[in-house]
């Protein structure tokens, strides 16, 4: 994550350090999705879950922002942390909410107000779909190989403008090399109470960091 933000800031897109560095990054957000669902079915508070979640989306909203925009500050974009919050709560409409009609609807709602945050609708996808066939690591992986497909698609046509060169599809490939990485995932609750909340205090610590030396060279 740090090494992609890092990449974006200060190495020119078009040379293999800066498609290694994404390459990298790429895996990072997906990792973090599934890790996401694995909360959702571990939680023994999903109130607490959420809360945390809500609080560093709002902390981490104006780094971002400042980081994203090059120092200007505007309402949005938003950051990762709101799409998690959303992929959270769409996992929990999903196994709480009994109404079907109810059910899709809320889902769609919180895809559509990730529209402007990171990863947007497709993390939300990610996590949904970690979450509907949690248990089943086969259907997991296949789900997010479907949703991959027209991301890359999208992203050519979109971000790229239909100019995708080697450079830019390239670091696609980071969110393929998660799959062996998942396949080695036990089920069990590594580290410790302070690995918890590193990942919390590091992204946007990152921004802020990054966002200043950034500044510093170009003012």
């Amino acid at each position: 994550m740090l090494i992609d933000h890092v990449g974006w800031a200060f190495v020119p897109n078009t040379t293999v350090l800066a498609t290694i560095m994404h390459v990298l990054g790429k895996m990072t957000a997906p990792i973090v999705f599934f890790f996401i669902a694995e909360g959702h079915h571990y939680t023994h508070n999903a109130k607490k879950y959420l809360f945390r979640l809500a609080i560093f989306a709002v902390i981490s909203h104006i780094p971002y922002n400042l980081y994203i925009n090059y120092g200007k500050m505007t309402f949005l974009p938003t950051s990762i942390m709101f799409t998690l919050l959303c992929g959270l709560l769409c996992l929990i409409a999903y196994s709480k909410i009994e109404n079907i009609f109810i059910k899709t609807i809320t889902i769609i709602f919180l895809c559509i107000i990730t529209l402007k945050a990171d990863w947007g609708i497709l993390g939300v996808l990610f996590i949904l779909a970690f979450g509907v066939f949690y248990g089943n690591l086969n259907k997991q992986i296949l789900s997010y190989l479907v949703l991959i497909v027209p991301n890359i698609i999208f992203d050519s046509f979109t971000i790229h403008k239909g100019n995708a060169t080697a450079y830019t599809l390239l670091p696609y490939l980071g969110m393929l090399l998660i799959i062996p990485i998942l396949h080695l995932y036990n089920g069990k609750k590594g580290g410790n109470e302070i690995s918890k909340w590193l990942f919390y205090i590091i992204y946007p610590l990152q921004f802020l960091i990054i966002g200043a030396i950034y500044l510093l060279i170009n003012s």
